[in-house]
């Protein structure tokens, strides 16, 4: 889909840094259509006005499992160079486990550090010797769908190595990296281990910034598909996906539990 780029080295790069960005790699085109799509399903009225239980908008800023609602967000899950590059990482039982559009306003920002799941590895904070890399167990696919080219539209900022930390925010300095702010422009993507500290800053523009965030994790890693234990996919969600496709969605082979 996107263009070609060096798979072995972009994970080279996300082990050591704790993410890595792909320029261009959704065309511009397709991000613009996803970017169409993202604010038509913010704009229904019937999003907002759903019982809290079907769980399809948060904060008024994160619209839920877009798969659910357009064939073109379930089918980006397993565009290239994307696909191949997660499953280089996260190995090739994989799966999705969210997919989630950030939709965020002028004044607004998820602004607060943090990382994306549980702490991992606490032990790294006592540990002597520096570790070269950690197994990565989940990570976020973001793709910008919007122009991010400066501070002010509200980039997201991570702190380079925190995921080798062994520790969780706040911000201290001691880190052994600074706030770096991934400035983007539509289609360009980046992937985020959950562990890498990382935040949203303040859109302090005019403009609406825009992400679509796919999530994936390890086969032993859990779908994050509320109400969870009572979730199934929608009718229509898996017509015409290919084998890996539907893995990706969770349809997995039998294994050692099951």
């Amino acid at each position: 889909m996107g263009r070609p780029h060096d798979l072995a080295g972009a994970a080279k790069a996300f082990h050591r840094d704790g993410f890595v960005i792909l320029p261009s790699a959704v065309p511009a085109d397709a991000a613009e259509h996803l970017r169409v799509l993202v604010e038509h399903h913010y704009q229904d009225p019937q999003v907002h006005a759903a019982d809290p239980e079907r769980d399809l908008v948060r904060g008024d800023v994160s619209l839920m499992r877009m798969f659910e609602h357009d064939q073109a967000f379930r089918d980006i899950i397993t565009a290239e160079p994307l696909a191949s590059l997660v499953e280089t990482i996260l190995g090739p039982d994989c799966h999705v486990i969210s997919q989630n559009a950030l939709r965020i306003p002028p004044g607004k920002g998820i602004v607060n550090w943090h990382i994306d799941d549980a702490l991992f590895f606490p032990f790294l904070d006592e540990a002597e010797a520096p570790q070269e890399s950690i197994p990565c167990f989940s990570l976020n696919v973001m793709c910008a769908l919007s122009d991010i080219e400066q501070e002010q539209y509200g980039p997201t900022q991570v702190i380079p190595q925190s995921h080798m930390s062994g520790r969780r925010p706040p911000y201290s300095p001691d880190l052994p990296g600074k706030p770096r702010s991934l400035l983007a422009q539509a289609g360009d993507v980046y992937l985020l281990n959950s562990q890498t500290w990382h935040r949203g800053a303040p859109n302090r523009s005019d403009r609406t910034r825009y992400v679509l965030t796919t999530a994936y994790g390890r086969r032993f890693i859990s779908q994050r598909f509320y109400p969870f234990i009572g979730y199934r996919l929608p009718d229509g969600v898996l017509e015409g996906a290919s084998v890996r496709l539907a893995r990706f969605l969770g349809r997995h082979d039998k294994g050692p539990y099951g």
